[in-house]
């Protein structure tokens, strides 16, 4: 049996947008290419000797990098860390990532690389991907660049592709970071569950989250509230429209979104998130 995905394509999206930053140099695309290539989208530790940890298998050796000054100056400090541990010439997680973290610690790997390295997005990726790595290796650094090149493909041709939701696009761009042909069939499914009762699990948090919330929400709100009603919206939306970016600020591209939606659903058409338009939303 094939190690199988551990999240759903929009579960990942999720969980990237609301823990990544610098989106300008490592967009959510290339973070996408890299969990796949690296964990098929799982959150735990790397099977075999290995001891990295989480989506982008960063090892814990690294980790203290997040919990620095200059972490916290340039805004990829990371909270609560398990404490790790020496064994032997190795450094071993005692404890667990949250999916949150897991996230996060990818996005700060990248960001304290690209700091630390005169803001050089290549070198950033070189420094992640071990084509610096001077001790024993399984790969040689002709592997490890033909890697980063597979995530650079598949970002490329999922930005290509981000308006809409073409599962057989982004399987495509999916294979250009790590190809599961031989597997398809049983991964298709996970990474992209179908029935119309289907929620995943990030989804029925959203709705809740909305669904609780008493407040108009129109331009200028900002809060949870809002990015629970982004994450809705883009689920919600119908092939073709572009994404709302989850930044929990409710600006003109959402009052857009709040607008077709309600115009979609006869309800009336204000851009304001009212009683009748929440109702709708989570229902």
């Amino acid at each position: 049996m094939p190690k199988l995905p551990g999240k759903s394509y929009d579960e990942m999206k999720a969980l990237i947008a609301a823990n990544h930053g610098i989106g300008y140099v490592f967009s959510w695309e290339l973070m996408l290419a890299i969990c796949w290539e690296e964990s098929l989208f799982n959150n735990e530790e790397q099977e075999g000797a290995g001891t990295a940890w989480g989506f982008g298998q960063v090892e814990p050796s690294e980790y203290y990098k997040f919990e620095t000054e200059q972490a916290k100056t340039h805004g990829y400090y990371v909270a609560n860390l398990p404490p790790r541990m020496k064994v032997g010439n190795r450094t071993k997680l005692m404890g667990t990532l949250t999916d949150n973290q897991s996230v996060q610690v990818v996005s700060a790997a990248l960001r304290h690389n690209y700091i630390s390295r005169n803001k050089g997005k290549m070198d950033a990726l070189y420094a992640y991907g071990g084509v610096y790595y001077k001790g024993p290796s399984p790969l040689t650094v002709l592997e490890r660049l033909a890697i980063i090149e597979g995530w650079l493909d598949c970002e490329k041709h999922l930005q290509f592709f981000h308006q809409g939701y073409d599962p057989d696009e982004i399987i495509k761009g999916l294979h250009m970071a790590r190809n599961f042909k031989k597997v398809e069939a049983l991964f298709r499914p996970i990474l992209f569950p179908l029935g119309e009762d289907y929620l995943i699990e990030w989804l029925k948090e959203e709705i809740a989250r909305l669904k609780k919330g008493e407040q108009f929400l129109k331009v200028g709100s900002s809060g949870d509230e809002v990015t629970a009603l982004q994450n809705v919206l883009n689920h919600k939306a119908p092939p073709g429209i572009e994404d709302l970016t989850p930044d929990g600020i409710f600006g003109p591209k959402t009052n857009a979104g709040v607008f077709d939606y309600q115009r979609r659903s006869q309800l009336i058409a204000d851009g304001i998130v009212g009683p009748k338009t929440r109702q709708k939303l989570t229902a």
